[in-house]
């Protein structure tokens, strides 16, 4: 990925509307907006020159091989958890995007992802039990048995990048046993597109929280991107 200053993406809250329940009884009502819990900052486009591509040899192979058939375009926006109110909790969240153009072939893509996966490392014990006949045993001590406890770190997915090299990227968010979603992530991706197109990139937002059960809501931003070439 390209080293660039970020630009200064101003945090604007969503109000996220409630899909149909993931999980509930038949006939329950309709749970209300999510509303101050998720911000969006961006998204920011900057289309990239021959020198910036330079930086990154594998793009430089690309655009010296298609010098004149595409443009490329680093994209950036910043999603932020809201630490307070903590109810209801953020199980998981998705960042999609979704790649258009006109003419529509060939189709944009997504050549690079940031991140590409983040983990929570969580300490975790585990102990064996087994029996005299060699069954395993439950919890309840048992006449002739052997224990023997193992420890190791179990990494839990945070943040994992989707959909590289296709025209719809997305980031999932997941809640960890050790840590709630909260706190700002910035997300980068770069898009080639052929330099004589118009295309565009929509972005929608999707939370599942708990209110008491798991429900799920969804925001599109507004105004997609345009990316057209600049000569």
């Amino acid at each position: 990925m390209l080293e660039l200053a970020d630009p200064a993406l101003e945090p604007r809250e969503l109000v996220l509307l409630p899909d149909e329940a993931l999980r509930g009884e038949p006939g329950e009502g309709a749970s209300p907006p999510l509303a101050g819990r998720i911000l969006v900052g961006g998204p920011h486009v900057l289309q990239l020159t021959p020198a910036e591509l330079g930086t990154d040899p594998e793009l430089a192979r690309f655009a010296q091989a298609e010098a004149g058939l595409s443009a490329y375009y680093l994209i950036r926006l910043a999603v932020t958890f809201a630490p307070q109110p903590r109810r209801p909790r953020l199980e998981f969240a998705h960042v999609a995007l979704e790649l258009s153009a006109k003419p529509a072939d060939p189709a944009p893509r997504v050549h690079a992802m940031d991140p590409v996966r983040v983990t929570d490392p969580v300490q975790t014990s585990r102990t064996l039990r087994l029996g005299p006949q060699l069954s395993l045993m439950g919890t309840d001590a048992s006449l002739g048995e052997l224990e023997r406890s193992v420890a190791f770190t179990a990494h839990h997915p945070l943040v994992e990048a989707l959909g590289l090299y296709s025209n719809a990227p997305a980031w999932e968010f997941r809640r960890t046993p050790a840590h709630e979603l909260s706190g700002c992530h910035p997300l980068r991706l770069i898009v080639r597109a052929p330099a004589d197109a118009v295309t565009e990139v929509s972005v929608t937002v999707s939370a599942g929280a708990k209110i008491p059960l798991l429900r799920r809501f969804t925001r599109r931003l507004p105004n997609p991107l345009r990316l057209e070439t600049t000569l």
